[in-house]
């Protein structure tokens, strides 16, 4: 299936770059194959992360793919609002992960979510590398502007073995500080729940204290009995 968008003929099972005006093209951040991993703008390198794949799913409509990754450009948590950020997720049949493109005038191509409604755009309109991939209303600006190019015959660059290593070991580390933040947050509540325990306790001793003391009162105190009147005083 082929879908001429600027100058750019759209052919399945192709790999294209997705540039803003300035050069800079999309990418998955730091080559991660996570899903949830950031989309973003950096400077092209020939690398497999910063090349996607149009998968047909109707009329004018694709699934955007990364070629390193697999996973599929995505409406972070299904949001439809200006400024729901567009991480990589495992392609699905949602909306989320639908787009039309939209050829302009001007010779660029624009994305617009199905769902949304909303334009893949760049958080601020920043476009120096790290620039956040996002979706937000039409405002007709070049941050909503984007060049394709077929870059499938051109060597593409893998991480190397010693970049995966290090993207493991950054995995590690980010899942170790979380956990420990987890546990410092619990840490804090802790105290609150002993002493919320420690007050219950105190208050319970208080209570059984009381009714024991009450008790030995009662205990103590002279019974006092009814004095019996016989027949013959009443005669009297």
């Amino acid at each position: 299936m082929k879908k001429k968008t600027s100058e750019t003929v759209i052919v399945e099972g192709r790999f294209y770059t997705i540039a803003s005006p300035n050069g800079r093209v999309l990418e998955v951040a730091n080559y991660n194959p996570e899903s949830g991993a950031a989309i973003q703008l950096w400077d092209y390198a020939g690398a497999q992360w910063q090349q996607w794949t149009f998968v047909p799913v109707g009329a004018d409509t694709y699934r955007i793919c990364n070629r390193f990754t697999g996973k599929a450009i995505d409406l972070c948590l299904g949001g439809t609002a200006d400024g729901t950020w567009l991480p990589q997720w495992d392609c699905n049949t949602g909306r989320g992960q639908q787009w039309k493109l939209e050829p302009t005038e001007d010779g660029y191509v624009r994305f617009r979510s199905v769902l949304a409604g909303k334009y893949l755009d760049l958080y601020q309109a920043f476009s120096g590398n790290g620039g956040r991939a996002q979706i937000w209303s039409d405002n007709e600006g070049t941050n909503q502007r984007w060049i394709l190019k077929d870059v499938t015959d051109k060597n593409a660059i893998r991480p190397s073995a010693a970049q995966l290593e290090k993207r493991v070991k950054e995995q590690v580390e980010e899942a170790a500080q979380e956990a420990a933040k987890a546990a410092k947050k619990a840490a804090r509540k802790a105290p609150a729940k002993k002493s919320a325990a420690k007050t219950t306790a105190t208050r319970t001793c208080r209570a059984k204290k009381t009714a024991e003391t009450s008790a030995a009162e009662t205990a103590a105190k002279p019974r006092r009995t009814r004095k019996s009147t016989s027949k013959s005083d009443e005669t009297t």
